[in-house]
């Protein structure tokens, strides 16, 4: 392929940047500056790592972090260059389904709404009011279950399950367990990113709810009627229990668990691991078990 028809892509997404060089040029796939193969796409965020490379000057074009000076033929140089970079692979080289296209054993339910440019993997159950916004991807062995809305441009990882009933159990007086039916939904706004083998049971009457542009990272259980805000991350192993409420840019490490019932506030951060008790405060960092203040949310820490 040719440099051009990258740039062409970037321009009709309305991505920022400045390109120097040969347009017509001509790549085949990309790789890292560490293991660079020749007539490949590169993308250098360091100047320091460049330099202890010994400024290589054969990379037949580099997505270039602003600032940082390079002496070779072609650059694609941007703010933003991580973003364009990996943006760039994923609309070139990845190997998700093309957009409309179904995947094999795959089951849609008749009351589905999917928009024909949505992609769905491979043995994928889609079964109820489903409605599915423009460009989402499903990878393989996804079951969406119930009263679900999901937006566009979202991803849903392989093995996960949507709209399933949560954790609602309660003691009769005899001693057995009885069941509390769950009769809400799950709406997932747009943007959004869930992992592989994530869990997000339906809500009890009310939604269970995700708002635009957060991301789910893989093995993340998110229980009945919880309230996800935008922007918010959480990220591999963490429970996020019934009827919490993450607010817009929090953020809950690998291992958190958000006790039933709490907040976690702007920008909060929960640390690795720990158990939150008690609702955490706007752009406070928790950690430990219980979970405790350390200080105020500081630049780098997500």
């Amino acid at each position: 392929m040719q440099i051009i028809e990258i740039l062409k892509w970037l321009d009709s997404r309305e991505f920022q940047y400045k390109f120097s060089g040969e347009s017509e040029a001509e790549l085949f796939g990309f790789s890292s500056l560490m293991n660079y193969k020749e007539g490949t796409l590169s993308w250098i965020k360091k100047e320091q790592i460049y330099n202890e490379l010994n400024r290589p000057s054969n990379i037949a074009c580099a997505v270039i972090q602003s600032g940082i000076d390079v002496d070779f033929t072609n650059t694609i140089v941007s703010e933003t260059s991580k973003e364009i970079f990996f943006a760039i692979l994923r609309n070139f080289w990845g190997t998700r389904c093309q957009e409309g296209e179904i995947g094999e054993g795959t089951v849609i339910d008749q009351n589905a709404d999917i928009d024909s440019t949505v992609s769905v993997g491979c043995n994928c159950s889609i079964l109820g009011n489903v409605l599915i916004g423009a460009h989402t991807v499903i990878d393989n062995n996804v079951v969406i279950q119930g009263n679900i809305k999901i937006g566009s441009n979202c991803v849903i990882h392989s093995g996960t399950v949507i709209g399933t009933d949560g954790f609602g159990y309660f003691f009769k007086d005899d001693g057995t367990i009885g069941k509390v039916e769950h009769f809400g939904g799950v709406v997932i706004g747009n943007d959004v990113e869930i992992g592989a083998n994530v869990c997000i049971d339906r809500g009890t009457i009310d939604d269970t709810f995700i708002d635009d542009n957060s991301k789910i990272d893989n093995l993340v259980h998110i229980a009945h009627n919880v309230k996800i805000g935008k922007s918010v991350c959480v990220v591999a192993g963490a429970a996020v229990c019934g009827s919490a409420v993450l607010h817009d840019g929090a953020y809950i490490a690998p291992g958190g668990i958000v006790k039933n019932q709490l907040e976690v506030g702007k920008d909060g951060l929960v640390g690795l691991g720990a158990v939150v008790t008690q609702s955490v405060a706007e752009k406070s960092v928790v950690a430990g078990i219980p979970a405790k203040l350390i200080r105020e949310i500081q630049k780098g820490d997500k």
